[in-house]
């Protein structure tokens, strides 16, 4: 059986001798979240991924997992969360919002994403 997010996560932190309160403040996210994630409770976003894999010394392709949607929770890309209520709310650590934080998420994930395409596309224009 192939290895979770959070499997493999703990497994590569374990091996460098990390401990988790550590790699949460080092990664500046919170021990809880980070317990969430290892325990698959919660799915992860690639920007949170890459603070801990920064954090951990690894590389992010090493420690990723790519997403499978019949094992649960994985790492989420800005595009899954503004697709799914569902991937919303893992995005919100398992909060439900009301509607007015949800739309406000959802507005703010779209402003970013067309920043990251304009920013992608200048930098295309400089090669």
């Amino acid at each position: 059986m192939a290895e979770t997010q959070g499997e493999r996560l703990r497994r590569m932190r374990e091996e460098r001798g990390i401990k988790q309160g550590y790699l949460a403040q080092t990664a500046k996210i919170t021990q809880a979240h980070l317990s969430r994630i290892e325990n698959d409770e919660s799915g992860v976003t690639d920007h949170t991924l890459k603070k801990i894999a920064e954090a951990m010394g690894v590389n992010f392709e090493d420690l990723v997992v790519r997403k499978d949607p019949s094992k649960g929770p994985g790492v989420l890309s800005i595009d899954d969360v503004l697709k799914s209520e569902s991937a919303m709310i893992r995005f919100l650590n398992g909060e439900r919002p009301d509607k007015e934080t949800y739309e406000w998420v959802r507005r703010s994930l779209s402003v970013i994403r067309a920043e990251v395409r304009r920013r992608n596309d200048a930098l295309k224009g400089l090669y």
